[in-house]
């Protein structure tokens, strides 16, 4: 520690060694030391005949660099000015500035240059072979201090072309080299204690040590760089950078440290309030709306008052509408839906072009159709294709919505501009997957699911598609871990529901319930979360037969049709229950109460059922037509099944009840007719 300079002052050693007195440069010194330095101890230094005390001077020797800028080598720190000083530090600081000059015009070297000029030109191997011939130069340099600068920039320059080169191991081999001579270039009392060794003193190390992480993230070390990044230039480090913070922010959230992410997220927005990739992420991890606008109007404040102005002007984007707009589309409820849909046409009719924020429209409108007109999703996807062609972002989930409408041909047209526009993004190879499962080919939809996510193994909906593939083939074991997978990704409420369908399949009924339970406590207002409580308690009350869990998951289900009145899910799963219970005529009364409510238009849901508004009339008719069939009320389930059909003749369900109840009048069930193997045997009775 730093003792009191009278002391320092009284005791100086004639008899000690002189040394250079560029040991005692403070430009680029840390901020949180050069204001503490006394002003006694600069005129210690300016005394002739005496050698200062080590513990006087704790600031670094910057190093010069041509770039600034992070992905280049950069080792130069701008000097930290002082608010008060003396005449004779003046002088003092006068003196080193003039020898700074001449050493800098010394540590210039005609190889650095151009190594930058083909470093700056992306010639990474020409670059590469001339920073070796400038490295095997700087021995010949008298001066030490030179031959660190030199060395650290060769060092960082040669890290650069490897990492480019995707040369990982030999890119984080350079860089440890380089903020090692970085390191040397400190005064010895800087370099001594183990806080200063292992923590960045100057922006050129923290920009190398940023470097370094990145390249063992891709070598996917991502544990490793995280907490080599943490551990240099902690949260509360001043040279904890705005590209540091998101950079530790998505290693955290690529380590499920959830926690560390929203703060590290955090950290980036008092940095920059425009950074909206980092409002994206903190939506993901379910971060309070308040924190992230007072993190933003805090940076805005600072900002407005650095530049001399107390409030934001006109000009400025609205950034509180857009922070409003991501956390409303990410709630389940039907009104926050709808309040982001508004929020997000407000932003269009403001900025007309603006594809991201037409992609932001189209995917509330395909996640909650009933938010807007049936068929405005598509519409506004094929908007942002007219305006953007090669825009890739979100069009796997514009695959997913033709493959729900059997749209074959224009998913084929899709798949095939996806790929030609960019094959190295898994939304290309999503949309041929779902080209692939509607022509009825799911090894292959399989296949090409693999290859998106080899593409992108944080990509959520790749492992949903694959889940939802692999549960129509009969996998639930597999389909299990892809959708445990994705929440892992994204916790949503349909990947709760790939989990809870998968353990319902695979028998685990204990597993399922567990599942729903956890999804009710992750969305508690949504009727998805509900109904999920109650399919689970009836698939396990139906295997052990137990009435109290019947109650409990009739219950279930009513509070999710409270919630929301056009779901159909828990509204055919309560239907169920109540033919099974044989309470035919309360089951009659549900179903013809959906289907008057089902035309009033100021009822709205969410349920991701309905693909299309239209097809919810037809499946509550079929359905009910089941029921009074199932009640031996044939003539009035005879008139739904037709009013089905006429609304839907491709009505499967409409079709096979009106062939079953032909066959009954006749005398024939084919049901009574199969065994237990589910095939019917009666054409072989005469053999």
């Amino acid at each position: 520690m730093m003792q009191s300079t009278s002391t320092g002052a009284r005791h100086s050693n004639k008899n000690s060694p002189r040394r250079r007195r560029s040991d005692y440069h403070i430009n680029g010194t840390d901020e949180s030391v050069s204001s503490n330095v006394p002003k006694s101890a600069f005129k210690a230094i300016s005394r002739e005949n005496t050698t200062p005390r080590r513990n006087f001077v704790k600031g670094v020797i910057s190093v010069s660099s041509d770039l600034m800028d992070e992905n280049a080598p950069s080792t130069q720190v701008k000097g930290t000015q002082h608010k008060k000083v003396s005449k004779a530090s003046e002088k003092m600081i006068a003196d080193n500035s003039s020898k700074k000059k001449s050493s800098s015009t010394k540590a210039s070297s005609p190889l650095k240059d151009e190594c930058l000029k083909l470093l700056r030109a992306k010639q990474f191997r020409s670059c590469e072979i001339m920073t070796m011939y400038y490295l095997s130069s700087v021995s010949s340099t008298a001066d030490d201090t030179d031959i660190y600068n030199h060395k650290a920039t060769a060092y960082e320059i040669l890290g650069d072309c490897a990492l480019n080169q995707d040369q990982l191991n030999r890119a984080v081999s350079f860089y440890k080299k380089a903020l090692s001579n970085l390191k040397c270039l400190r005064s010895p009392m800087s370099s001594s204690s183990l806080h200063n060794i292992l923590h960045i003193h100057t922006a050129a190390e923290a920009n190398v040590k940023l470097k370094e992480a990145r390249a063992l993230a891709k070598l996917g070390e991502i544990s490793e760089a995280s907490s080599i990044l943490d551990s240099s230039v902690p949260r509360s480090h001043p040279l904890r950078t705005f590209g540091i913070s998101m950079e530790l922010g998505s290693m955290y959230l690529a380590n499920a440290r959830h926690s560390d992410a929203r703060r590290s997220y955090l950290d980036a927005l008092n940095k920059n309030p425009y950074a909206l990739e980092a409002i994206e992420k903190l939506v993901l991890l379910n971060a309070e709306r308040s924190e992230v606008m007072k993190a933003v109007n805090q940076a805005l404040q600072t900002r407005h008052e650095k530049n001399g102005k107390e409030n934001v002007t006109q000009n400025d984007v609205p950034i509180a509408d857009i922070i409003t707009a991501y956390f409303y589309s990410d709630r389940p409820t039907n009104s926050h839906q709808m309040n982001a849909l508004s929020q997000w046409k407000k932003l269009h009719l403001k900025y007309p072009q603006n594809v991201h924020v037409l992609l932001q429209m189209a995917l509330l409108q395909e996640k909650n159709p009933t938010c807007d007109n049936p068929h405005a999703a598509e519409v506004t996807f094929q908007k942002i294709r007219s305006l953007d062609y090669h825009f890739v972002e979100g069009m796997d989930i514009f695959a997913n919505l033709l493959a729900k409408q059997c749209n074959v041909s224009e998913l084929g047209r899709l798949s095939s501009d996806l790929l030609m526009v960019d094959d190295k993004r898994p939304e290309a190879w999503v949309a041929l997957a779902c080209y692939h499962e509607a022509l009825g080919d799911s090894d292959k939809a399989i296949a090409f699911v693999d290859k998106g996510i080899s593409c992108d193994e944080q990509n959520a909906f790749c492992h949903k598609l694959k889940g939802s593939i692999l549960l129509s083939q009969g996998r639930p074991d597999l389909a299990g871990s892809c959708f445990f997978r994705a929440n892992e990704i994204k916790r949503d409420i349909a990947s709760y529901e790939g989990l809870v369908e998968s353990c319902l399949s695979a028998k685990k009924f204990k597993e399922a319930i567990c599942t729903a339970k956890e999804a009710m406590a992750f969305a508690p207002r949504d009727s998805r979360a509900l109904t999920l409580v109650g399919l689970a308690l009836s698939k396990a009350t139906s295997s052990s037969r137990d009435n109290g869990g019947t109650d409990r998951a009739k219950k279930a289900l009513r509070k999710a049709l409270t919630l929301d009145p056009l779901a159909l899910r828990p509204l055919l799963a309560l239907a169920d229950l109540y033919v099974a219970d044989v309470e035919f005529e309360t089951c009659i009364d549900l179903l013809k109460k959906a289907i008057e409510d089902g035309g009033d238009a100021s009822l709205t849901g969410t349920s991701p059922m309905i693909s299309n508004v239209y097809d919810r009339p037809v499946i509550l008719h079929a359905k009910l037509a089941d029921v009074y069939s199932g009640n031996k009320m044939f003539e009035e389930a005879l008139t739904c099944y037709h009013k089905a059909l006429s609304m839907n003749p491709e009505c499967l369900e409409a079709q096979r009840g009106i062939e079953q109840m032909e066959n009954g009048m006749k005398g024939f069930n084919p049901k009574l007719n199969e065994t237990e193997d589910g095939y019917d045997y009666t054409e072989y009775n005469d053999v």
